[in-house]
Order: C-alpha cells, then sequence, then structure tokens
C-alpha cells in the first residue's frame, strides 16, 4: 500500500512540474526574448506618383514616428530606403535635422542598406551592389551609421545569390514577411542562417508576421508567441522569435495603441523578455557562422503567384543583364 502511496504522490508530483515549465518557460533556466522591429513600409511608387511620396508620405513618416519617440522612450523604430531620406532632406531639411539627434541616440533606425527596397530577381548583380554602394554610402555620409542588414519586408521572391551578394557587401542579416503569401519551398524556418551560392550567410528571419500587425495585448504573456520561442529553442537552443509591427504601403507609424502595448510589455514581468529593436539587430541575436544548431538554408525563396508574372514577361531585360556581366 505504501508503495503505490509513493508511486502516486511522485506522479502528481511529475506533473506538478511539467505543468509549471509549460506555464512558465523561463523554469528552464533559458531567458525567451520576443524582439520586436517597429516599421513603416513605404512604396515610393505604386498605386501613386512620386509627387503624392513627397508631398504626403516622407513627411507624415517621419514627424508621426518623432512624436511617438518623443512619448514613448523605448520606442525603436527602423525605416528602409535610403532614397526616402534623401527626398526629406531635400524637400524638408527642418525635419532633416530633427531626424539626426534620433538616430544618434538609435530610436531611429538606419535600415535595409539600399538605396530603396527593390525586387532582386530582375536586376543584376552589379546594380545591387550598387544599391548597397550607395545607401550605406548616403547614411555614413550623412549620419556616421549604417545599416547592416536586407530589409525586403514586400518584395516578390529571393534568389540563391543574394546571401552572397550582400556578405560580400558587408552585410549579415536579413528579413521578409512575404514567404507566408505563397513560397515556392514553404517557410524553411523562423530564425536560422540562409546560405548562399558561394557558402557565404545571412542571419535571417523569414516568419516575422506582417509589418502591419497591430499589438493589442502584453506581449509578454502572448501564448502564441511563447509557443513560437518554445518550438525554436526547444529545436535549435535559440530561444528567441523576430517579430515585426507597424504600417504599410505608404508609410507612416504604428498606431499609438501599439507602441503603449509595447511599452507595458518591455515593463511587463511575464514569462517572455520583450525587447525593441532595430531590423538589423537580427545578427546581434543569430550568429551565422557560429551558430551550428541553428537551421540552414541552401536555395532560392521564390514565389508561386504573387508577382510571378512580372518575371516571365521580363526575359529581355534578363537577357541583356546577361550580356552585360558577360562583358564585366
Amino acid at each position: 500500500m505504501r508503495k503505490v502511496i509513493l508511486i502516486t504522490i511522485m506522479l502528481l508530483l511529475g506533473s506538478c512540474l511539467w505543468v509549471s515549465a509549460q506555464t512558465n518557460p523561463q523554469a528552464g533556466g533559458q531567458k525567451r526574448n520576443l524582439n520586436v522591429v517597429a516599421t513603416a513600409h513605404l512604396d515610393t511608387q505604386w498605386r501613386w506618383t512620386i509627387q503624392n511620396t513627397i508631398n504626403e508620405y516622407v513627411p507624415a513618416t517621419f514627424r508621426d514616428n518623432f512624436r511617438l519617440m518623443q512619448q514613448y522612450p523605448d520606442y525603436v523604430f527602423s525605416f528602409e530606403g535610403a532614397f526616402k531620406y534623401m527626398l526629406l532632406k531635400e524637400y524638408y531639411p527642418d525635419e532633416y535635422q530633427k531626424l539626426k539627434p534620433f538616430v544618434n541616440s538609435g530610436q531611429w533606425r538606419l535600415a535595409g542598406s539600399w538605396v530603396d527596397a527593390v525586387d532582386v530577381n530582375m536586376p543584376s548583380f552589379e546594380s545591387l551592389v550598387r544599391h548597397t554602394l550607395y545607401g550605406n554610402g548616403f547614411f555614413q555620409q550623412e549620419f556616421g551609421k549604417m545599416s547592416r542588414d536586407v530589409l525586403l519586408p514586400d518584395c516578390f521572391g529571393f534568389g540563391y545569390a543574394l546571401p552572397s551578394i550582400a556578405a560580400h557587401c558587408g552585410l549579415m542579416s536579413f528579413s521578409t514577411q512575404k514567404l507566408t503569401w505563397g513560397s515556392a519551398v514553404g517557410v524553411p524556418f523562423d530564425i536560422g542562417v540562409w546560405e548562399g551560392v558561394d557558402g557565404s550567410t545571412l542571419a535571417a528571419a523569414l516568419n516575422p508576421g506582417s509589418y502591419t500587425t497591430e499589438i493589442r495585448g502584453d506581449l509578454s504573456r502572448d501564448t502564441a508567441w511563447t509557443r513560437t520561442i518554445a518550438k525554436q529553442g526547444d529545436s535549435t537552443g535559440l530561444y528567441a522569435a523576430y517579430m515585426y509591427f507597424g504600417t504599410g504601403d505608404t508609410g507612416g507609424s504604428p498606431d499609438s495603441l501599439s507602441v503603449d502595448w509595447l511599452e507595458k510589455s518591455i515593463k511587463s514581468d511575464g514569462p517572455l523578455t520583450v525587447r525593441s529593436i532595430g531590423s538589423d539587430d537580427l545578427a546581434n541575436i543569430v550568429n551565422a557562422d557560429k551558430d551550428a544548431h541553428l537551421r540552414r538554408y541552401k536555395g532560392e525563396l521564390l514565389m508561386t503567384r504573387h508577382g510571378a508574372g512580372c518575371y516571365t514577361s521580363q526575359a529581355a531585360m534578363k537577357r541583356w543583364n546577361r550580356k552585360n556581366e558577360l562583358l564585366a
């Protein structure tokens, strides 16, 4: 009888410990970080003209985020495309001067490294290299800082050569949310390493959620992100997630309620540690050269539907790009 009672007690204790581990992800001793990236995707031209971008979308993006940064000290915002900064400098010089202190403080993060968030399937390799040269060159000249990432939340597929091109330009990470729109290979991982044709690598976040996500609760207690981080950590040893929130496609800023919840989440005592980071801080989370246990992907990340017809209609452009490469 004593043996039965002892076994019963041991089973009950085991059940309690298991429940505790499920409800308290930190119980295993692993710190669990939810890294949150605020952004505002702005298509320079799409269903509007460059005049709309200059007159409305660019000034609103900077002014709205300046206001949020003044109100919320933990708010960090990433904005890609050096061309938009060039437009601000030319057309709104007073606002441009207001930008510099926010860049210096680290609240405003120069992102994406390129002149603009361009398609990466049609252009030649030289074109993409020059995007980094001129984009980060402008950032360095104007702010004394450069971006370290390729931030393409809304482009229509990504070639096998992109990690190699980016790595040879000194870039360290890549992120997109587009693969959930119909990737030909699915989503290889949430956070991992993307390897290019020559073995060069980038830290990669391939499932950060939509850039139009709104925050409407305490992220430190979010059950979906808790499960995502547990799955990532149990399989790779990296207990972390990378999440977009914000707005698009006309720029702007995240809504105030989202940023308010972000601040509350950062200060909360929930099981997840919430951090407001810049998009290129992914390189600080993932060491693509040394994190051997992370999932790795080699190959293209192309789309099956969205934008695919754009490429089949441009065979002549591909042909001339190839001829130019052979002349080099």
